[in-house]
């Protein structure tokens, strides 16, 4: 019997731990669902988000979610992400779109990745843009672009084996076939609207991405 009853009491605090509350929207604005497992639902300011739930925004949509971990993300328009692990091993995979990310100074034994395609981009506590580029024709992956704010982001990409730092003020492209280059100042990161604090101002950034990025385009495309 005493067998049993333990069995029990750890079945239920498994069951708690994986639907624990993983953070919550702070501003919603246009379409904003989100898939708990059982399909894409309306979101709502202040919709409580679990571990493994998937984000999306629409055309015109703006989410910013509030981690327990210690970090804030900020979804622009037509994007979708999958909050795959939140705690002290906080991760975020991008499926389409872009994200704001800014993170606490993670303490030791504590970690923040973003992950799209084969990139990890890896930070201790930074404010950095990720987004999803052009996807070239015959091209199985879509080009990846990274800014940062503050701090500093680490960034692997596995196909390549390229490894690269990334600091305040730069940015890079992730080409899909070629390693990745020397980080640059590009005019483009001072023209995202970082402010995820609504009370602070507007937090949607309306750039078009393809007029933020003119310097971008212009030195690794041609």
């Amino acid at each position: 019997m005493k067998i049993k009853k333990t069995i029990l009491l750890v079945a239920v605090a498994v069951t708690g731990a994986l639907t624990a509350d993983a953070g919550k929207l702070t501003f919603v604005s246009g379409q904003v669902e989100v898939d708990s497992g059982k399909g894409w639902q309306k979101a709502q300011l202040g919709t409580i988000v679990k571990e493994a739930d998937k984000i999306k925004t629409g055309a015109k949509g703006t989410v910013i979610i509030s981690l327990k971990s210690g970090a804030s993300l900020k979804l622009k328009s037509d994007s979708q992400i999958t909050l795959s692990a939140v705690g002290n091993a906080t991760s975020i995979d991008v499926g389409a779109g872009s994200v704001f990310s800014k993170v606490d100074r993670r303490q030791a034994g504590q970690t923040f990745q973003i992950r799209a395609q084969t990139m990890v981009a890896a930070v201790r506590g930074t404010e950095f843009y990720f987004a999803y580029g052009d996807k070239k024709k015959g091209k199985p992956k879509a080009d990846l672009w990274l800014c940062v704010n503050e701090g500093k982001v680490n960034v692997v990409d596995s196909s390549t084996s390229s490894n690269v730092d990334v600091n305040a003020g730069e940015g890079i492209i992730i080409p899909t076939d070629k390693e990745i280059p020397k980080p640059k100042a590009y005019t483009w990161t001072k023209k995202l609207n970082w402010n995820m604090d609504s009370s602070k101002g507007d937090v949607e950034d309306k750039t078009n991405l393809k007029g933020a990025y003119k310097d971008l385009l212009k030195n690794n495309y041609d």
